[in-house]
């Protein structure tokens, strides 16, 4: 157990290797060690039974029981790699090692534990930690907060490369086939949770593509990421594939809606462009077949000496009758 220099005030759990019992204590928000939990229950499901003898603590004033002293590291998060919370402990977290035997790791694992960005994190203490930079494929280090953050976070370089320098298999079935999905949906369904930098504390929905519902976390105020919904219903709508805009391919719905209106578009064009070609062609046809201004008998003599004769010729007048 270790109160830390900071000044916040956190209730918290240590265990006691004296009497094997866990005991609350305010944890100032900076400079834990292993032996720190959110609760008893916890507390007492990790080192239930552990005895051992009390390591002298001359950086910080011990407190009535003197608890163990674990170096100086950040505050209990949840990676899951970096740090071990059994105990009081001397040296470096025992996963390191255990992290070191591991050849692979699924695809939703690495993505979390060796893709995402490095968070800060809200608190104010400034560790060095190490994070994977998946674009260099080498291990950087940067300012650790000391609380939350994500889980590309870790203690020190070696533990960093040993997690992320693995194969990477599909985790299950589900995620085997999420190469199909639109980046769209990757982006706005299938993103780890983010609460951002900020210091707030809104109440946000985020997709959990794994059970196919959505989950509250509480979200910052800036930055995140589009996973990220003001209400369950809100959620659901954008990313249920069975009710929500994308279908079972993880594609928009959208995308068919456009394409049946460009296939209309295209169809009204095209039968306008018909409709123009039949109006001009009636025309011209029509202008071939003017009624001819000549008459039948110029029509039947078209030579010009038969017209000239025709019209030389006299008609004889008829008789007129004698009177008596």
């Amino acid at each position: 157990m270790k109160v830390g220099s900071c000044r916040a005030a956190f209730p918290k759990f240590y265990y006691n290797v004296t009497n094997q019992s866990c005991h609350s204590f305010t944890y100032g928000g900076c400079e834990a060690n292993g032996n720190n939990f959110e609760s008893q229950e916890e507390c007492e499901a990790a080192c239930s039974g552990v005895t051992g003898s009390v390591l002298p603590d001359d950086s910080t004033p011990a407190p009535p029981e003197p608890p163990a002293k674990a170096p100086r590291m950040a505050p209990s998060f949840d990676t899951g790699l970096s740090e071990d919370a059994e105990g009081p402990v001397e040296s470096e977290p025992a996963t390191t090692e255990s992290v070191r035997e591991r050849t692979e790791m699924s695809a939703k694992e690495y993505a979390e534990y060796c893709e995402v960005k490095p968070e800060v994190g809200p608190c104010r203490a400034a560790f060095q930690h190490w994070y994977y930079n998946s674009q260099t494929g080498d291990c950087q280090s940067f300012i650790y907060g000391g609380c939350k953050g994500n889980k590309n976070n870790y203690v020190n370089k070696e533990s960093c490369m040993a997690t992320c320098t693995v194969s990477v298999v599909p985790s299950s079935k589900k995620s085997s086939g999420n190469n199909g999905l639109s980046q769209r949906y990757k982006d706005e369904c299938m993103a780890t949770p983010d609460p951002g930098p900020c210091r707030a504390a809104f109440p946000r929905f985020y997709y959990d593509f794994d059970t196919g519902t959505c989950q509250a976390f509480m979200y910052g105020g800036c930055r995140g990421n589009k996973n990220s919904y003001g209400t369950e219903e809100e959620c659901l709508n954008s990313c249920s594939i069975k009710d929500g805009p994308f279908d079972k391919h993880g594609r928009s719905r959208n995308h068919w809606t456009a394409a049946f209106f460009l296939f209309i578009t295209l169809a009204a064009i095209s039968a306008l462009l018909l409709v123009t070609l039949v109006v001009i062609s009636v025309r011209r046809h029509r202008l071939t077949r003017r009624p001819s201004s000549i008459s039948d008998k110029e029509e039947l003599l078209t030579d010009p000496d038969e017209q000239s004769s025709v019209e030389s010729l006299s008609v004889p007048e008829s008789p007129k009758p004698n009177k008596a």
